[in-house]
């Protein structure tokens, strides 16, 4: 009876993951479908690869590819499979930390109250097709296994940590070196995560030719979009997106304010004196985390990409609503839960609002930062394709600037996302940029990769110019024009000639 009691806010929880990905279906933005592109590929077509007949290894999240494709074999649709499991995520993760509440001794309803407000966030609706509500949910399962003092359990769920995600090593790092039970018994965990890890890492060494994606390298040659990067990201997406971005980040600043409380209790030792007195260090744990990563991810110095705040913002959002509950210990499931599906309805309402004229579901993410809309893009690769099978010859172009959407449709697009040998010259320049340690670290990663490979052939080159700054030769070519709420200025995508004008 009490699991059952357990099991129904999850279940609601479920719903209303199901009701958001019908909203945001048709909005996914551009490196979402990378990520789909790579599902399909490798369960329809066997293929490691943004393309279905070319291999690469520039996807950042190989755990999340896997599953993702695990499900699209299946079901055969990836945009199917991605829904599946962005409710069983959600659901998933009430459990978790409906689980972590009831071992530290706050109140149940604190994992389905941090799940909506988790689900319901315009950041990480925004993200659905990336990796990262999956991340989160391991995260909340790393504080599980944690909270439960189980080493080898920690382990397994550390080592999926970071196949999913590289630069989320720190916070397993953090949450290990604050985690006594955990510390204590390292010896039993490392090995546990290596079983996870290692298995991939020496495939993706010898069959892909790096251990780590090549990502790394792209992102790591990105520069700061003009003065920003994820240090000062937030005050762009702001100055963009207005209420929706200041929705999304509110959680950082209550998350911060709630670590402090949470701090100041567990520093008096008033309620943890109690014998049946809350165990708080876990949810301070989990918000030192959450700035442990925005921290790792602004030494690196990367482009303010907004899912690069999921995990600051969602755990965030429990350690606020963990202080919730230790505030209001002894109130009912009920009244909360009411209270918390009303805060939901007023976000939702909230970050979707500029986009409701439109018409639902969503024609674009509240925030993004893609050059043209969803339909948009499939608009654009399904002309393109037809242009090269009635041209005949090279069935590939080049990208715009942007990959992910296109390349879905079309499965016709490279640039250096698809394609090893167009990667091959930014591997050069990290490596004669780096220092010897690191060069030699680079190239040990690089051991068996084939840096001679010739580069895909390609029909024409997909070019984004400003609008009315195409050259004259470009007159009478294809051209599609394009405007998202990231850039309200019209621009124009044209097909040119291989090689350029």
């Amino acid at each position: 009876m009490n699991r059952t009691r357990h099991l129904v806010p999850a279940a609601a929880v479920g719903v209303l993951a199901a009701a958001t990905f019908l909203l945001v279906r048709t909005a996914l933005v551009d490196d979402a479908y990378i990520t789909l592109a790579y599902a399909r590929n490798v369960a329809l077509h066997g293929t490691w690869g943004l393309l279905s007949d070319v291999p690469s290894n520039t996807a950042t999240s190989p755990l999340w590819v896997l599953l993702l494709a695990a499900v699209t074999a299946v079901v055969r649709r990836p945009v199917l499979a991605l829904g599946i499991l962005h409710v069983a995520i959600a659901v998933g993760l009430t459990l978790s930390l409906t689980s972590s509440a009831r071992r530290t001794r706050l109140p149940a309803w604190v994992g389905p109250a941090a799940a909506v407000a988790i689900g319901v966030n315009p950041l990480l609706l925004s993200s659905v097709g990336l990796e990262s509500a999956f991340l989160v949910l391991l995260v909340s399962l790393l504080l599980l296994t944690a909270v439960a003092g189980r080493p080898v359990l920690f382990g397994l769920v550390a080592g999926a940590v970071f196949l999913t995600r590289m630069d989320a090593g720190v916070v397993i790092a953090v949450v290990t070196l604050l985690t006594p039970a955990v510390l204590r018994r390292v010896f039993l965990a490392v090995p546990a995560a290596l079983v996870v890890v290692l298995p991939w890492v020496v495939w993706s060494w010898y069959a892909l030719g790096s251990a780590v994606p090549d990502t790394v390298v792209i992102k790591t040659l990105q520069a700061k979009w003009g003065q920003y990067d994820v240090t000062n990201g937030a005050q762009m997406y702001v100055e963009v997106y207005g209420l929706v971005a200041v929705l999304a980040f509110l959680p950082v600043v209550l998350g911060g304010l709630g670590w402090c409380v949470l701090a100041a209790t567990a520093w008096t030792g008033r309620r943890a004196a109690r014998e049946d007195g809350p165990r708080l260090w876990p949810w301070l744990v989990t918000g030192v985390a959450g700035v442990a990563h925005y921290a790792a991810l602004s030494i690196l110095g990367v482009p303010p990409y907004h899912w690069y705040y999921a995990v600051l913002i969602a755990l965030s959002t429990v350690t606020a609503v963990a202080t919730l509950g230790l505030l209001f210990r002894d109130v009912e499931l009920r009244p909360v839960g009411l209270g918390a599906g009303l805060a939901a309805v007023v976000l939702v309402v909230a970050s979707t609002g500029a986009n409701l004229r439109a018409g639902t579901p969503w024609p674009i993410a509240p925030i993004q930062t893609n050059w043209a809309e969803p339909s948009r893009y499939t608009q654009i690769a399904t002309d393109v394709q037809a242009v090269l099978r009635e041209r005949g010859g090279p069935q590939h172009v080049t990208s715009p600037g942007e990959i992910g959407h296109l390349a879905y449709v079309c499965d016709c697009v490279v640039d250096y996302f698809a394609d090893p040998a167009r990667v091959q010259p930014m591997i050069d320049e990290v490596e004669a940029d780096a220092s010897p340690t690191a060069r030699r670290l680079l190239e040990l990663n690089f051991t068996h990769r084939d840096r001679d490979a010739a580069p895909v052939p390609v029909a024409g080159d997909l070019f984004r110019f400003d609008r009315g700054t195409e050259p004259p030769e470009a007159r009478g070519l294809p051209t599609w024009p394009v405007s998202t709420t990231w850039d309200m200025a019209v621009s124009d995508i044209v097909l040119l000639p291989a090689g350029g004008l």
